[in-house]
């Protein structure tokens, strides 16, 4: 009974490993896309979202120095999540918030456009009501990243 080279069957099963360990580190990572600006509209995707406070004033304060002029829009920080960028602009009009809206979302890749697209609207309206955010399930960087973003914007409209 002859019997096979054991060698031949280590050196394919090594190519094997390796090829597949080099296809593996060519996929995109997480968090390797930029910013994608939430007012672009993309075929098929319906608007942005943004909350408003109704007429009545029913939002939270900003900050004492956000002063009693009219409506002003402060933008936070963008903030680097695993997933990509989060950016929030606020409005401010009479120490209140009257409206929240996310500049940049995660995007690298379908499925953290899709978590975005869902909890942005539910974080802006967060926003507008008690000017704070709690976590969206399914979505903890992102809301964490909306968090940062939104103190940074209350701190730049309490500083003015």
């Amino acid at each position: 009974m002859k019997r096979k080279h054991p060698l031949r069957r280590i050196v394919v099963g090594t190519a094997a490993t390796v090829s597949g360990v080099v296809l593996l580190l060519a996929l995109k990572q997480p968090g390797s896309g930029g910013g994608q600006a939430v007012a672009e509209n993309q075929p098929g995707q319906a608007p942005p979202v943004a909350a408003t406070a109704p007429p009545g004033g029913a939002g939270a304060g900003a900050g004492a120095g956000a002063g009693a002029g009219g409506a002003r829009t402060v933008t936070g920080d963008a903030v680097q999540t695993q997933y990509g960028p989060v950016q929030v602009s606020l409005t401010v009009n009479g120490g209140k918030i009257t409206g929240a809206q996310a500049v940049k979302t995660p995007d690298s890749g379908p499925r953290s456009e899709q978590i975005a697209k869902d909890s942005i609207p539910k974080l802006n309206q967060q926003a507008v009501s008690a000017a704070k955010v709690d976590t969206v399930s399914g979505a903890t960087y992102t809301s964490e990243g909306y968090a940062k973003s939104l103190q940074s914007a209350l701190d730049k409209a309490g500083a003015k």
